[in-house]
């Protein structure tokens, strides 16, 4: 299952870190490893992640300084804390930095899903099945209209729907009534169908 959501995660174990972005890979998520601490910042910068699984006990910056330089620049990002040398001070310390939770080496997977799960909720990255297939029709309807490489005006003068009404559809923002979806799956010459399967794409659509 694609759960759309990105985890890095920061460990210098290079065995662990491998274990750990394979094991969130097979959960569904998108995953990145980083080993080297210091290249924590530069990841962030240049792509964006909903969550940061961050060991406590690294070389060269210890995982609660880089907490706080995270929160520091990217105040908004979940953040769960990985070690294997617990302690009520870290723990401490490290709730008082906005971390989410915090999971003691070896851990239960089990564990380490409820923590994603309980992050997902309160960070609102659980998408709706509704917002999902908003997403998802307005994006199988500007491949197709592309695919058969008609402009959104030609396709509102076809359909009688308004240009902007198309574009806000294309974009996910407003979701398509199911007179709308007729008009377009007409014009389109495709099943309304193929609009509303989510596992579909444009290889599958099946002609009127």
């Amino acid at each position: 299952m694609d759960r759309g959501i990105k985890i890095l995660v920061v460990d210098d174990d290079k065995d662990y870190n491998v274990y750990l972005t394979k094991f969130l890979s097979d959960e569904g998520y998108i995953t990145k490893g980083i080993t080297k601490p210091m290249d924590t910042l530069p990841a962030l910068e240049q792509e964006k992640f909903h969550i940061v699984i961050l060991d406590l006990k690294m070389p060269q910056i210890s995982g609660t300084e880089l907490l706080k330089e995270i929160k520091s620049k990217h105040r908004n990002i979940c953040v769960i804390i990985l070690t294997g040398y617990p302690s009520f001070k870290t723990a401490v310390e490290t709730m008082k930095l906005d971390a989410f939770d915090y999971l003691k080496k070896p851990f239960d997977l089990n564990d380490l899903r409820k923590a994603l799960s309980n992050a997902q909720k309160t960070y609102c990255l659980v998408e709706s099945s509704k917002d999902r297939l908003k997403s998802s029709v307005g994006k199988k309807l500007k491949l197709l209209r592309k695919g058969k490489k008609i402009t959104q005006k030609q396709l509102a003068n076809r359909t009688g729907l308004s240009p902007s009404l198309l574009s806000q559809i294309e974009n996910g923002q407003i979701a398509a009534s199911l007179t709308t979806l007729d008009k377009l799956s007409a014009s389109l010459n495709v099943k309304i169908a193929y609009f509303l399967d989510e596992e579909a794409d444009e290889s599958t659509a099946t002609i009127r």
